[in-house]
């Protein structure tokens, strides 16, 4: 494997792990051990990193102020606030800020629209399904990032595997998803969840999430140019 192709190697691997992290934090309430891991990584030490400006930045460190803040109560005040605002029961002029593109990107504002079936048939397209026993729309935030997460797995594994072609197709897939997916409906989304979330953390997450996808595409996008040059 050539150096250029190691480095992207390793920044495929930290794409799927972040994204992998969004996933599972729009997914469902955090349990008392997601939080001891959450509170491990330092994340005020790593917005420092990123020099404490811009989004994800911005977001990172709420995220940590907020778990440093952590108490007896912390675990029940953040699934409180996760099932208030992403379960849709705590509402702003009747606009809810449930994590589903269909929501916010039809005019029905009503789950299960055309952008569910969008994202269903390219899972299906590219040999995905949703596990058994989850029962959700595969346009739910969580999913989407944890296709962008597979996705960089499938490209670290061919920068491994010195795959130019399939490097590319992949990290091609994931700048296109990116735009005529997620980028369509989360600045939305976000808007109208930092107005209903309470918990700094949680608006953390939010603002770290829409900081990240901002980014990203530019990162794949150079990705995609080194490894066109070097093929």
């Amino acid at each position: 494997m050539s150096e250029s192709y190691e480095l992207l190697a390793e920044v495929m691997a930290s794409r799927a792990s972040f994204y992998r992290m969004l996933s599972r934090l729009f997914f469902e309430p955090l349990k008392a051990d997601d939080i001891d891991m959450l509170e491990s990584m330092d994340f005020v030490a790593q917005a420092k990193e990123l020099g404490g400006e811009g989004k994800l930045a911005q977001g990172l460190n709420d995220m940590g102020r907020g778990l440093r803040r952590r108490h007896t109560g912390t675990r029940t005040l953040l699934a409180t606030d996760f099932t208030m605002c992403f379960d849709g029961i705590r509402a702003d002029e009747g606009k809810v800020a449930v994590p589903y593109a269909s929501v916010f990107l039809s005019d029905e504002g009503l789950l299960y629209q055309k952008p569910r079936s969008e994202v269903y048939e390219l899972l299906l397209s590219q040999g995905l399904r949703l596990k058994k026993g989850v029962d959700l729309p595969e346009d739910h935030l969580s999913f989407e990032f944890e296709y962008l997460a597979i996705l960089a797995e499938r490209a670290q594994e061919a920068f491994k595997a010195g795959d130019s072609a399939s490097a590319q197709q992949a990290l091609q897939d994931s700048i296109e998803f990116l735009d005529n997916h997620v980028k369509t409906w989360l600045p939305m989304f976000e808007q109208r969840a930092l107005a209903l979330l309470e918990t700094r953390f949680y608006q953390g997450v939010v603002k770290a999430a829409s900081g990240y996808v901002e980014l990203d595409e530019e990162t794949v996008s150079q990705a995609l140019e080194v490894c066109r040059e070097a093929a």
